[in-house]
């Protein structure tokens, strides 16, 4: 999980906590959860236990707005709430799930997000990686290593330690003097190393020995889906 820092709104965001009087009539103080939770403007609401009994996050457009709001519960307020504590929050910081199928690039002030299923190849670069997707790329301060953990084995091979192709963009497996060479579909080729033979045969449902290459001649459709 990672944190998100945001600090911009256009809105104020108060946090009310109540602790309501044990001799308070039920209904009253069904009442006033009922005005707080039906109102557009409250966020959430929790009861609670321990030092308050009802907390809740109210969205106001200024506090102008805010205090007309809290004076039109004022009636029930003074009938069953016997402790009120207002904070008016300044910074947020909200958990956001690591997303597993996309990664998140640079685009001038902006992050973008890139599908795994959109990325066509990843090239090293030095201490960097080169994302490439529909005819854009993007460097990342990655390892070849992280970024192959990151992307979907089903959809990625790696043919060398400098290069990784998702399967769909493979066009071709050539069998030439001895080696595998990779056609990619934006007219390059590769060569793929002994170590990746068999990972990249068996992605192309081919023989998963290299010895067996003798069976398929020279230049063979890798039958993977566009």
């Amino acid at each position: 999980m990672t944190y998100v820092h945001q600090s911009d709104c256009d809105e104020l965001r108060v946090i009310l906590c109540l602790e309501f009087d044990p001799h308070a009539e039920p209904e009253d103080v069904a009442a006033l959860k009922s005005a707080i939770i039906d109102s557009s403007n409250t966020m959430h609401s929790v009861e609670t236990t321990g030092a308050y009994d009802f907390m809740m996050e109210v969205a106001a457009p200024d506090l102008g707005w805010f205090n007309s709001w809290w004076k039109g519960l004022a009636n029930l307020i003074a009938t069953v709430v016997s402790r009120c504590e207002k904070s008016f929050v300044c910074r947020r910081f909200v958990r956001r799930p690591k997303d597993e199928h996309a990664l998140w690039v640079r685009w001038a002030n902006e992050l973008k997000r890139v599908d795994h299923s959109l990325i066509d190849k990843v090239v090293a670069e030095r201490d960097y990686v080169r994302v490439y997707s529909q005819g854009q790329s993007w460097l990342l301060h990655k390892t070849m290593h992280s970024l192959f953990q990151l992307l979907s084995g089903s959809q990625f091979v790696q043919l060398h330690r400098s290069i990784i192709v998702r399967n769909g963009f493979i066009d071709r497996l050539v069998h030439e003097n001895g080696h595998w060479v990779a056609r990619l579909r934006d007219g390059t080729c590769e060569r793929v190393a002994k170590s990746h033979v068999t990972e990249t045969l068996k992605m192309a449902h081919l023989p998963m020995s290299e010895d067996d290459s003798s069976n398929v001649r020279h230049v063979v459709d890798s039958g993977i889906a566009r």
